[in-house]
């Protein structure tokens, strides 16, 4: 039997891919999609901490641009 999708998960999927945090989104979407093909293990306690921890420090603009760092490295 062929599962549908579920309206509401559609729903919120749309919602935030319309929304600021679209690229996470994608990202996200990218990652558990990848990880099926390689087979590897669910996400832990400690990373789904260590991607909360990231997105706040984005929030609070604790980060470099690629740009930045190649002119910090010398590149």
């Amino acid at each position: 039997m062929e599962r549908g999708i579920d309206k509401d998960l559609l729903g919120k999927f749309k919602a935030v891919a319309q929304g600021p945090d679209a690229d996470l989104l994608r990202e996200f979407l990218d990652m558990l999609y990848y990880r099926h093909e390689e087979h590897r293990e669910p996400l832990s306690a400690e990373d789904w901490a260590a991607i909360k921890e990231g997105k706040e420090a984005i929030k609070r603009g604790e980060f470099v641009t690629l740009e930045e760092l190649e002119k910090d490295l010398g590149l």
